[in-house]
């Protein structure tokens, strides 16, 4: 949760489309109910005698939040919006942490960070799970290969950049299904997303 608590500045002029990415994303690898907002989840955080420790997996704990822990309607109407964005990023960090723990994969930082800018040009909560079961397929388990990938990071010729160009690939062609795309243009676009 710290990270994304870190990632605020920068999140704070794209936090509806986070939030509104990350909820689908967790809806894809989780169990998490479809009207299920993070900011109730992250109250719940706030108010419940148990922290994630206690709990075998954050998958438990999110379950023990959903049924033990009761919200009064008017206290959730009544949050400024500064409370309310508090309490999202507490409820994303949250479903950052089980998506990681269901899907195998560590969701660094910079790749969250890049979410939004993936969602501008276009590619939706689909394509972006899309690309990060490709690169599991791949055997790719961290999503910072994405950025060293876009950034050129990645040693030429090396197995993680065939990995990850693979997955890269595959979600441009699944986006752009049945179309004449420029693949070079759409992945130098791509990058953009990763650049300060």
């Amino acid at each position: 949760m710290r990270g994304v608590s870190a990632l605020a500045p920068t999140l704070a002029p794209h936090i509806l489309v986070f939030v509104a990415v990350v909820s689908i994303l967790a809806e894809l690898f989780t169990d998490k109910p479809k009207e299920e907002k993070p900011e109730e989840i992250g109250m719940k955080a706030e108010l419940a005698d148990k922290k994630p420790e206690d709990f075998d997996s954050i998958s438990d704990y999110l379950e023990y939040l959903r049924n033990e822990v009761k919200l009064d309607p008017a206290k959730m109407e009544k949050l400024t919006p500064e409370e309310r964005q508090k309490y999202q990023l507490v409820g994303l960090g949250l479903y950052i942490k089980d998506i990681e723990e269901k899907s195998g994969l560590k969701l660094d930082p910079d790749f969250v960070k890049a979410i939004p800018k993936l969602k501008d040009q276009g590619y939706e909560a689909a394509d972006i799970a899309n690309l990060m079961q490709s690169m599991k397929n791949n055997g790719v388990t961290d999503m910072k290969q994405y950025v060293d990938f876009m950034k050129g990071d990645l040693q030429p010729g090396s197995p993680e950049r065939q990995q990850v160009g693979a997955s890269v690939k595959d979600m441009v062609e699944q986006h752009f299904k049945g179309e004449d795309v420029n693949m070079r243009e759409k992945i130098n676009k791509l990058a953009d997303t990763v650049r300060e």
